[in-house]
């Protein structure tokens, strides 16, 4: 299994963002655990697991059980179920087999899916909401709301 550490620091002192570059005619056998940023223009032959944005070219191939990332983009090709926080792409051309949980699913014109989707918000959105109601000084719409006369 490959792993990366989750953030870098620069000669400068900056923090920046892990880059992963998977090249096309690279062949991993195996899972892959990254954070970051994964571009893949080469073929994964096993479940990944991307603490950040997954990309999937369109040299692309990803074939395995399950795949988990913040977001995903998908111009490639997909054999695998899918998990994310965020949102998954699919782009023109762009094909995915398999089930999706996601809190949005965009598919673009000329992009194929084969699969069950499940939406679901983010969990910052439903806590929001939650909090909101909680705090809410409003008056309840269960009660009359008596004159202060």
């Amino acid at each position: 299994m490959l792993r990366r550490s989750k953030k870098t620091e620069t000669s400068s002192g900056r923090t920046s963002e892990p880059f992963t570059y998977i090249h096309k005619g690279t062949i991993i056998s195996g899972d892959l655990k990254a954070s970051g940023r994964v571009r893949v223009h080469g073929t994964i032959n096993g479940n990944v697991d991307v603490d950040g944005v997954l990309e999937i070219a369109d040299a692309g191939v990803i074939e395995g059980d399950t795949i988990r990332a913040d977001e995903v983009k998908i111009i490639g090709r997909v054999k695998a179920n899918i998990e994310s926080k965020g949102k998954i792409e699919i782009w023109k051309n762009g094909q995915l087999e398999g089930d999706v949980r996601a809190s949005a699913l965009d598919i673009e014109e000329g992009a194929s899916f084969t699969g069950r989707s499940e939406m679901r918000p983010t969990n910052n959105v439903v806590a929001t909401l939650t909090d909101t109601r909680v705090a809410s000084s409003a008056p309840s719409l269960d009660k009359p709301v008596e004159s202060a006369s």
